[in-house]
């Protein structure tokens, strides 16, 4: 299959939300009709009944895409520091740039994230199953960081509001700086001029990108 333009990615991005986060049928008429021959003829989408449906090639490509976008935007906000006002424009151009394995390098670096920075699923990637690491990754959970290292909170994970309001009422804030002062009994960390301790389970949820060293 020949590389596709950044608008027919676009599109297919724009049919997975749609019928896999959305559960809606996005009609033909409301897409480019140049970009969706190019997808029709590659076997990516079919058109039934006016409604434009993902075939599974189409679907495995667009999630794919989606997968790309979202890791472009959480590398933008993580190690970047980008404003929320430059994710979304800037994370649709550099997109199109971590074909060809390098979104799963990109992947491994930020510590496999589940979500992109507005809380949306990042399809996992091979990398993820087989749970890669390197040396040179720059975002982790607090869990796996060693006692002395600094960095600051790039965001929060959890399923249980109760865990979030545990971590936010310590003041446990994407953006905050904190070091970890040890890692037993109990994980001690500095926020500010204040520390705190918090379990394993608490410290698994707080990812962090790492700035200074270990002792």
């Amino acid at each position: 299959m020949p590389q596709l333009s950044d608008k027919a990615e676009e599109i297919l991005e724009h049919l997975w939300i749609s019928t896999q986060e959305q559960d809606t049928r996005p009609t033909a008429d409301a897409l480019p009709e140049e970009e969706l021959a190019v997808l029709e003829r590659e076997g990516l989408v079919v058109t039934e009944a006016g409604t434009i449906q993902l075939t599974p090639g189409g679907l495995e490509e667009a999630r794919a895409c989606i997968r790309r976008h979202r890791l472009a935007e959480r590398l933008l906000s993580d190690v970047l520091d980008s404003s929320d006002e430059q994710l979304h424009a800037a994370g649709c151009k550099f997109e199109h740039g971590l074909h060809h394995g390098l979104q799963e390098q990109v992947c491994t670096m930020l510590g496999h994230p589940e979500r992109c920075p507005h809380g949306k699923p990042i399809p996992s990637g091979e990398c993820c199953r087989r749970k890669d690491s390197t040396p040179g990754q720059v975002l982790v959970p607090l869990s796996e960081m060693e006692s002395g290292q600094e960095g600051v909170i790039a965001y929060l994970h959890s399923d249980r509001t109760e865990d979030l309001r545990k971590l936010m009422a310590i003041g446990a804030l994407p953006g905050t700086r904190l070091r970890l002062r040890q890692r037993f009994p109990s994980y001690l960390l500095r926020l500010g001029n204040s520390e705190f301790a918090v379990d394993a389970e608490l410290a698994g949820q707080v990812y962090v990108r790492r700035t200074g060293g270990a002792e």
